[in-house]
């Protein structure tokens, strides 16, 4: 529990009382990160994390870039694959006297912060970017032979039940026969 608890704080970035210019820190995104996140998508991981920020005067320019790997199921065999990871997103945070005027924003990368706050967590910003990062559909790659890397035993009995024929109903099949003009 400690851990987690010492993981979560990693991720609360001081903005108040910095000189304005730049400051560079990074987190390290291990199985940790992913086990307090509660992702079902994501098994596990190892991301690096760099993070610039830009302090201004009542504003933050933060950008963060994220590089490594993490772990999903394939969609196709349902065994664990490394998803590369090299991306990077930004995020623009304002200090203001009502940040509660700004609720409507639209832009969820930029955030507005009461002007007394010294800190801002960005645990759940860094993993709904990993999470929008993962592309479409995670399969195993092909290997050099252009043959699938996926479980065989899988692959086998998707190809047995694609093959099986689905009898269609009399009532549907008449449907095929009619003609639009």
């Amino acid at each position: 529990m400690t851990d987690y608890k010492d993981k979560r704080k990693e991720f609360l970035l001081k903005i108040g009382g910095l000189s304005l210019g730049k400051h560079c820190s990074s987190i390290h995104c291990n199985k940790t990160f992913f086990d307090i996140a509660e992702m079902a998508e994501l098994q596990n991981g190892d991301i690096r994390l760099q993070i610039e920020m830009q302090i201004q005067d009542k504003m933050a320019a933060i950008n963060f870039h994220f590089s490594g790997f993490v772990v999903a199921a394939c969609d196709r065999c349902l065994d664990p694959v490394q998803v590369p990871m090299d991306f990077s997103e930004e995020l623009i945070v304002k200090q203001v006297e009502h940040p509660e005027e700004f609720e409507n924003q639209e832009d969820e990368n930029i955030w507005y912060i009461d002007e007394r706050e010294d800190k801002i967590d960005v645990f759940h910003f860094v993993y709904e970017s990993i999470l929008l990062a993962m592309p479409m559909q995670v399969i195993h790659p092909d290997d050099e032979n252009g043959h699938s890397t996926c479980n065989p035993e899988i692959l086998k009995k998707l190809e047995e039940l694609s093959n099986t024929q689905e009898e269609i109903d009399p009532r549907w099949e008449a449907l095929k026969n009619i003609k639009l003009q």
